[in-house]
């Protein structure tokens, strides 16, 4: 085995690595992975509990600037077609693909009311858009799925007035 602080190191090495990584293997899931191995990350936390719930309804909404939170630094300029998911116990609102394809893991946000989950993407579609655009004022590169990102954002939000 090679010394871990070595660039060189073949990945089947690489002592981060969960799996056993076979050449020209080809398997969906390793041997020994089952439900508990996954993490509790926000994405499969979400996915979890949506997978998991009594789903009732799923229904199309629209996330008009009426949405956009009071202390937002950006708030929506334009509308954008939701999707609401109704798990008994929580709303979960998402943008859609077609109208917003933003690039990266999207995770629908959940709460308590339909009006509450909408402010909340609101809210989380602004924080994303003033984050790309601090690191871009800061003089950091963006990756290309970034920079289209915030170039999609800043067609749809605004700064507050």
């Amino acid at each position: 085995m090679t010394t871990p602080d070595r660039d060189d190191r073949p990945l089947a090495d690489d002592m981060s690595l969960p799996v056993n990584v076979v050449p020209n293997a080809n398997w969906a899931l390793p041997d020994g992975w089952d439900w508990h191995s996954t993490s509790t990350s926000q994405p499969n936390a979400a996915t979890f509990h949506i997978s998991h719930s009594d789903v009732t309804r799923v229904f199309t909404d629209v996330l008009t600037p009426s949405d956009s939170p009071p202390e937002a630094y950006f708030v929506l300029k334009k509308d954008i077609p939701l999707v609401i998911i109704d798990s008994l116990d929580q709303y979960w609102a998402a943008e859609s693909k077609t109208a917003l394809p933003l690039n990266g893991l999207r995770v629908p946000i959940a709460a308590d009311t339909v009006a509450e989950a909408k402010s909340k993407l609101a809210a989380d579609l602004a924080a994303q858009l003033r984050l790309l655009a601090m690191l871009s004022a800061g003089g950091t590169t963006l990756a290309p799925q970034l920079q289209e990102n915030f170039l999609m954002l800043s067609q749809v939000l605004g700064q507050r007035e």
